[in-house]
This record gives structure tokens, C-alpha cells and sequence, in this order.
């Protein structure tokens, strides 16, 4: 999987000796040697204005696959981090076509492939991955990132040089100094578009590549977008071959990232979709070899019975037959991983995912594993958190209606909306949204309601938080607005005309934000590969989501006839749902999602200890500390702290007090400064 860095100084910056750069790009690497303990190299062109950096995790061609790569005539040099799948097919086709391989590792077909079609390599490549390549004879480097944002990428400029790395804190040992970008942290950009919380320092997108030329010319552009139909457009199939479909696409996502030189295993909770993965993965290894066994992993929240998947997921590997390894995560251990799981996500958290992704990820590493395959990436194809069902029946579904299946009458579906917006604590977004009198404010710029929930929930930040001169000089947190402001133009006017489904406009708006930049970057590979494994979503194979973004709204989420009020409920990802039933048992065939989401357990009644989360809290997030940020109000948070410790709460839905998610917000800041030593913002 691996971890790269790159420095680039264009003709009108002055370049650093050889080996200075040399010292630079060891440091950075040494920052992430986490990523890969196995091998580690770097390239330097003769006049030292390009360095390439890479750590090495072994999982393809363990005996030759170091990096950085070069051609045959040494014009090319690349480093990659990541997997590219099917990659056996394509050397073998290049091989016919007279090109040499040096390796037999997956990351070299980047190298040939530049060669053959240029910039034009990335549509051959399926896989998730980043790489920089530099074309000796054109003087420029080449810089791409995967469909889904899956491997993360970050680039700056420094005094006039370009940096890219595989984490922030590479760019450290380049000689770069952290700034707070107050913008983005105030409005969200950290969640919101491709900004982060220092100055300068952005995510390359997902789907896109960037080209730098030694006049300093920077460029980046798209290379792959979700696409869905006109909701009038009919369906790909009949609804018997969309399930066949479905199921026949995943089963060949799950087969190609079963492939490695190591040993791999399976993280497993309690939902559908790593059932799903671990049920098909299962079937494949079996059909080689009748006796194969499985092995899972489950992080177990031992202290709370009420949100701890582990009995559901131990049904599961007993089904499969599968060796199961339980986690255990309690508070206390918990709240020990929770500053180290900031310093590797490097944006802020206001929960434990982060937490209890390190504590799984070492136990899979511990026991002697490389590979996990993950069910991460489904809820954002299928529409499986409780803000999408709003934008599902926000309007009719013509093609889903095509197929003859049972639907809700325009008034029952007006009476679902109500409810479900209701359930989900959402506003109602007007159904004339777009025509709204001047008086009433601003329009929304995209005919959603999905952000409107998400979008705060994910800046827990509020105007009195914050100091007054940063609020004198940024304004009030406006999340939604910068939300809907960060999506693509193209996208806001396909919304806005009705070319797209709602339903499609918030799954496309979720894939954008909350999934690359929490549930890929926190839940999955910068905790993952902060214990040196990697994970692999088979849900974001592009082959699969291609195909599933082209399915009907409806099939997604089904409405379904109900005894219920209203005589209609709504069936979660239905059409994965039959897809997967051959793979999974019955009890997850028809198992509700639960948000994987604990809060501390409740303090025994009567006592006044306070537990982990309070202690930390309170040793941490002191005026001192808050002051130093620069940008905090330490009264309103003094405040917050006061109330936590005296008198915790325990909201429903596995949600943790509002004021310990700020506390952790704060205490994230308090880390990041300490961690990348950032200077007090002066206001």
C-alpha cells in the first residue's frame, strides 16, 4: 500500500543541493515510515529539482517490486502507493505490444502505461491508488489520484516548491511550517471541498490528476465523475437482471481484491456489508479449496451492550466458519488512542471512529496480517444513512415506476417525507425551493436536504466557540451554505433543473465530503495504515458503483407496503439486499443498519467518578492550552467543560453529548498544534 513524497522546484526557484534534497526527502519518508516498514526509496534528477520519495508495505511481488520505478531507458520515474487490480490482464495485453517489465508488481503499469497513452493511463487503471511520475524529457511530473479518494493525497507550495505527499506531516521534513487556515476551519472546508485545516495545504480530489511544468505551471483536472441518468431515463434491465447484475459485479470487486503475496483477512461488524464481503469472500476461497477458512476481525464495544454489534457478527463467522478475532474497545482504551488517531487523520474528530480504527487495525497487524477487505463505500451507493430517505421521496421516481413495482401515490409519499424527515431530525426542504419570494433569503444552490443535516453535524463548531476577533475577521460558521457552495457547478445545475434525482444529488454530495474525507481518510486508510495495513472497499470498485449509480432511486431505497402509519415503509439498500441474500444468513438479510457510533457507557447511578473521556478532557483542555490556539473562546468552553464533568448526558441513537463532541473538537486543535507545531492564530 504504501506512503509517497515528491518535491518539484520549477526554473525560477533555486534548488537545493543533491544531497540536501536527499536529507529532505529521508526525513519526510521517515514521518510515515508506518506506511511502509519494508522498504524504503528515493530518486533525485541530476539537477536536483525533482525528488521522489516511497515507503514500501510488500503486498504484490514481495522479491522485486521496489520503488521508485523506472523505464528501460530511465526517462521515467514513479513512485505509487495503493493496488491496481487486473493487473496480470494488462501487462500480459503491453507485453504482446513489444513493452518491457522490469517487475512483476502492479505499480509498474503505470510507468509502461504512461508510455503507451500518456495522461490517458488513468482509464485503464481500477484499483484504489496515487502516484507521481516524472517524465524526464518533457520536464514535468504527473500526479493522479484514485476514482473515490480512497488513498489520500495532499500538495502545497513552499517558497516556490512543490510538495505532494501521501500525509500532511511528510511535507514537515521538507522544511515546510504549519498555519492555520481559520476559513476552512471556520466554514468547513476540511469536510466540505478539498481545503484542510493549514494554510496552503490542499487534497488533490478524487478523480483527478494534476500536471506540473518546469515553468511553475500548475494544473489540475478531472479524469472521472459519478454520473447518474435523467430520472425519466428507463431502467438497465429488468428488475431480476439489475439484482443479478449487482450481485455478479460485487462478486468480481470482492475476487480481484482477494488477490495478494501475504496473508488478509476480513474486518467484520455487524451490518450487511461486511457480511456480504466476508459471505462472498468465503464462497470464492471455497471453490478452490473446500476447507478454507476466513479470518475476521470485530472491534467489540464491551461496556455498552446496547450499541456492541459483536454477538450479530459472531453469527455471522459461525455461518462462514470463519476464525474470529474480537477486538475488545473499551472507553478507557478508547480515549488512550484518540490524540494518536488525530495526529494520523490529521483533521479534527468530534468521535471515536478514528479511535477504535487503530485499535482494530493494530489487532489485525498483530496477528500477523497485511490486507483487510472492508464493506466501507456502500451506504454511499445504496443510500444507507438516515438523511437520504428525505431526498428519495422529495420527488417521483419515473423509472422505478417503469418496472410495475408498487410505489406511494404523490400523497402518501408527501406524508412518508414528513415522517421521515421528522425521524431523522431534518428540515424539510420546500418543495418550491427554487421559487422562493426574495424575502425569504438566499435560494439553496441545490435541491437537496441531506447537507442540511450533515453538514453541521460534521462542523460542531458554533459562533460561540469561537473568540471574537476570529469571528470579527471570518464571520459566523456557515456550513451549509459553503457546502452547497464547494459542489460542482455542473452538478448544482442538474439539481436545480431535475436533471439528477434528489436521491442522486445527495449520494453524489455524500461521496464528495463526508465519505472521502471521514469515512476513506479516518475510518479507513490513515488509521489503517498508521499500523501498516491495508484496506481494501471492494463497495468502490468504479465497474460496480458505475453501474450501480445507473439503477432507479427506488431500488436503492424501496418503499415497501407496510401496516404501518401510513401504510408505507421504506426497505434499506434493497436491491444489495437480494443481491447479496445467497452469501449472508438471514438475520443480516433483514438486520436494520445501527450507526457505528458509541458514546461512553453511562456512569453507574449515584456515582460522581468520572470516567475516561471526562478525564482526559479535563486534564487536557485547559485555558492555558485553549489560549494558545488563539482562536477559541475559553470562556464558552470553560463553560462546556464545567457542565460535561458535572453532568454528563447520554443522548439516544449512540450519539455522545453535544458538549463532549465540541470538547473533542477542541482537544483535537490543542493536538494538532502541539503534533505540527503550529504558531497561535493572532486573529
Amino acid at each position: 500500500m504504501c506512503g509517497i513524497v515528491s518535491t518539484f522546484y520549477p526554473d525560477n526557484v533555486q534548488a537545493p543541493t543533491p544531497d540536501d534534497l536527499k536529507k529532505r526527502l529521508e526525513a519526510a519518508l521517515e514521518n510515515i515510515k508506518y506506511r511502509g516498514p519494508d522498504s524504503r526509496g528515493t530518486y533525485i534528477s541530476p539537477d536536483a529539482r525533482v525528488g521522489l520519495g516511497h515507503v514500501r508495505l510488500s503486498i504484490i511481488d514481495l522479491e522485486t517490486g521496489q520503488q521508485p520505478l523506472s523505464d528501460e531507458d530511465d526517462l521515467i520515474h514513479c513512485v505509487v502507493a495503493g493496488e491496481i487490480y487486473d493487473h496480470d490482464r494488462i501487462r500480459a495485453e503491453m507485453q504482446e505490444q513489444g513493452y518491457s517489465f522490469k517487475t512483476k508488481s502492479d505499480s509498474e503499469l503505470v510507468v509502461q502505461l504512461y508510455k503507451r497513452d500518456g495522461y490517458n493511463c488513468l482509464f485503464h487503471l481500477r484499483g484504489e491508488f496515487v502516484f507521481i511520475l516524472y517524465d524526464v524529457k518533457r520536464r514535468l511530473q504527473f500526479i493522479a489520484r484514485d476514482r473515490f479518494g480512497i488513498k489520500p493525497l495532499y500538495y502545497t507550495n513552499s517558497n516556490g516548491c512543490y510538495m505532494f505527499g501521501s500525509e500532511i506531516k511528510t511535507f514537515m521534513g521538507l522544511g515546510w511550517k504549519a498555519e492555520w487556515d481559520m476559513e476552512s476551519i471556520i466554514q468547513n472546508g476540511i469536510f466540505g471541498d478539498d481545503r484542510t485545516v493549514f494554510q496552503g495545504v490542499k487534497k488533490l480530489p478524487p478523480g483527478y490528476f494534476a500536471v506540473i511544468k518546469a515553468s511553475g505551471e500548475m494544473q489540475t483536472q478531472a479524469y472521472w465523475d459519478h454520473t447518474f441518468p435523467d430520472p425519466k431515463a428507463p431502467p438497465p434491465g429488468t428488475l431480476e437482471n439489475m439484482i443479478e447484475t449487482t450481485r455478479e459485479r460485487l462478486v468480481d470487486a470482492v475476487r480481484l481484491r482477494m488477490r495478494a503475496d501475504v496473508p488478509w483477512a476480513v474486518y467484520l461488524s455487524g451490518g450487511i456489508d461486511s457480511s456480504a464481503v466476508a459471505g462472498i469472500a468465503t464462497q470464492l476461497l471455497r471453490e478452490k479449496n473446500p476447507d478454507a477458512k476466513l479470518t475476521t476481525f470485530t472491534l467489540a464495544y464491551v461496556e455498552d451492550p446496547a450499541t456492541d454489534e459483536t454477538p450479530a457478527a459472531t453469527r455471522t463467522a459461525a455461518h462462514l466458519g470463519a476464525e474470529m478475532v474480537v477486538v475488545p474497545a473499551t472507553e478507557a482504551a478508547l480515549v488512550e488512542q484518540f490524540e494518536e488517531s488525530i495526529w494520523h487523520s490529521e483533521l479534527p474528530g468530534s468521535t471515536f471512529h478514528g479511535a477504535g480504527k487503530l485499535l482494530l487495525s493494530n489487532a489485525v497487524r498483530k496477528a500477523g496480517f497485511k490486507v483487510a477487505l472492508s464493506g466501507e463505500g456502500s451506504d454511499e451507493s445504496f443510500g444507507g444513512y438516515p438523511w437520504f430517505p428525505p431526498d428519495l421521496l422529495r420527488e417521483a421516481d419515473p423509472a422505478a415506476e417503469s418496472l410495475g413495482i408498487p410505489l406511494p401515490s404523490e400523497r402518501e409519499r408527501q406524508m412518508l417525507l414528513q415522517g421521515y424527515s421528522a425521524m431523522a431530525r431534518m428540515p424539510v426542504l420546500p418543495a418550491n425551493a427554487q421559487s422562493r419570494p426574495k424575502s425569504d433569503g438566499p435560494r439553496p444552490l441545490i435541491n437537496i436536504s441531506s447537507h442540511m443535516f450533515l453538514a453541521p453535524a460534521s462542523a460542531p463548531l458554533s459562533a460561540p466557540s469561537l473568540s471574537p476577533a476570529t469571528l470579527a475577521k471570518f464571520g459566523n460558521p456557515d456550513p451549509v451554505r459553503w457546502f452547497e457552495e464547494a459542489v460542482d457547478a455542473r452538478v448544482r445545475q442538474k439539481s436545480i433543473e431535475g436533471q439528477w434525482h434528489s436521491l442522486n444529488v445527495a449520494l453524489y454530495c455524500v461521496s464528495k465530503t463526508f465519505m472521502t474525507n471521514v469515512i476513506l481518510n479516518i475510518n479507513g486508510d490513515l488509521n489503517d495504515m498508521a499500523q501498516s495495513i491495508e484496506s481494501r472497499p471492494a463497495f468502490l470498485d468504479h465497474h460496480f458503483v458505475e453501474y450501480i449509480n445507473s439503477l432507479p432511486p427506488n431500488l436503492k431505497i424501496r418503499p415497501i407496503k407496510s401496516d404501518g402509519p401510513g401504510g408505507w415503509a421504506l426497505g434499506e439498500k434493497w436491491i444489495l439486499r437480494q443481491a447479496v441474500k445467497p452469501f449472508v444468513t438471514e438475520e443480516m438479510y433483514l438486520r436494520k443498519k445501527a450507526p457505528f457510533n458509541p458514546p461512553p457507557a453511562p456512569r453507574p447511578k449515584g456515582s460522581t467518578d468520572l470516567l475516561p473521556l471526562q478525564k482526559r478532557l479535563q486534564e487536557r483542555v485547559t485555558k492555558e492550552a485553549v489560549d494558545r490556539l488563539g482562536f477559541f473562546n475559553w470562556q464558552f468552553v470553560q463553560a462546556q467543560l464545567e457542565g460535561y464533568l458535572a453532568d454528563p448526558t447520554y443522548p439516544v441513537q449512540v450519539l455522545l453529548d453535544p458538549r463532549a463532541r465540541l470538547l473533542m473538537i477542541v482537544l483535537s486543535y490543542i493536538t494538532l498544534q502541539e503534533r505540527f507545531d503550529v504558531a497561535p492564530f493572532k486573529g
